[in-house]
């Protein structure tokens, strides 16, 4: 089984009078594992339905491959979609929902049966086949709706949020079993999500929307690591943002002096000159802190004075959510834990006085305001 790229040109769409979707243009590659992201109501999975055929576009085209497919019918798209509530037969079996697409298409007993049997297998519920779906768990469920669709050959599987009625440790195996049969059968999957660690798990590019429009598509390391605008910086993970007015500009890096933070150098990827106002963003975890100021400040790194506001301790990491020294600013510091602890690093409480210190590469604009 073999995918076929998806070619979006110039697709909108409105509802009553509101425009849902806004000149998308973009590709997705064969074989990719592709994510659409943003919050609800941003259009994507009006994009998929129309992927699908459900929906008809006001104006644009859809390809799939070569061929245009924008006008034809779901039936006529070798497309097939997975469903948040998994759309099983209530009163057919396993083995007789997975055999339905081929029952449809009168193949022979033997054919229906080698191939649901080859699907069940790859999905790990060959041993549940006789069941009815109410006898399953919602992860199992789930793996009946893939095996149904992919039994069908498509050339693109579309996934509408398909893990969402799951509990959270069951959705981080389903993503790893989702990732798994993608690198089995080699199809296409396009996969709608608003959870955002879903889709860096998982993809092999991302395409985040808000409002009807496509803001960033990259890997899920360039849309963390350099998000396009401040919208993507706070809706994927935690961000920082400090504002201010370029005074200087260097071969690889320039200073903002900002009222709150003071000078601070950040890293530039972007042509910026002097006077620009700026705002840039900063992760958390790129942030270490310290009770003492730190020795070994080099010409990379910037520091501020905080106190402790808060601490909230969540196993793997702590996050400190500081206040920058003579404002009421709050800044967030995340630190991992490890098994083992410096022989001269102290323990940071409530209140405490704090130096922050990072990079200036971690320090990325984002916008030219």
């Amino acid at each position: 089984m073999r995918g076929s790229n998806v070619k979006i040109e110039g697709i909108e769409k409105n509802f009553d009078g509101v425009q849902v979707l806004k000149n998308i243009n973009f590709e997705i590659k064969a074989g990719e594992f592709f994510s659409i992201l943003g919050p609800s109501g941003c259009g994507k999975t009006t994009l998929l339905r129309m992927i699908a055929g459900f929906i008809e576009a006001d104006n644009g085209c859809i390809y799939l491959g070569e061929d245009d497919i924008s006008k034809l019918p779901p039936n006529k798209r070798n497309v097939n979609t997975i469903f948040q509530t998994y759309a099983l037969f209530p009163h057919l079996s396993v083995f007789d929902n997975v055999a339905f697409p081929l029952n449809l298409k009168k193949e022979s007993k033997n054919k229906i049966k080698e191939e649901v049997e080859k699907y069940l297998e790859m999905v790990q519920l060959k041993d549940h086949m006789y069941k009815l779906p109410n006898q399953l768990s919602g992860g199992q469920k789930q793996r009946v709706a893939i095996a149904r669709a992919l039994i069908n050959q498509p050339s693109v599987l579309l996934l509408d949020e398909p893990l969402s009625a799951l509990d959270a440790k069951l959705r981080q195996h389903m993503l790893i079993e989702l990732d798994n049969i993608h690198d089995k059968v080699g199809v296409t999957f396009v996969f709608v999500t608003h959870d955002q660690q879903e889709a860096l798990s998982v993809s092999d590019r991302i395409a985040v929307m808000n409002q009807g429009e496509v803001l960033q598509i990259g890997t899920p390391n360039e849309i963390y690591e350099k998000p396009s605008n401040s919208f993507v910086a706070d809706f994927i993970g935690e961000s920082n943002f400090i504002e201010g007015k370029v005074i200087d500009v260097h071969e690889n890096y320039a200073i903002v002096s900002s009222r709150i933070f003071g000078d601070i150098k950040f890293d530039i990827d972007k042509k910026v000159s002097l006077g620009s106002t700026v705002k840039l963003t900063l992760r958390p975890e790129k942030i270490k802190i310290s009770k003492t100021q730190p020795k070994n400040i080099g010409p990379k790194d910037n520091t501020i004075k905080a106190k402790v506001e808060d601490i909230i301790y969540s196993g793997f990491q702590s996050k400190f959510y500081l206040i920058i020294e003579g404002s009421d600013i709050r800044f967030k510091a995340f630190k991992q834990h490890a098994d083992f602890f410096e022989e001269d690093e102290q323990t940071i409480h409530w209140e405490d006085e704090v130096y922050a210190t990072w990079n200036y590469e971690d320090s990325f604009l984002i916008e030219v305001l």
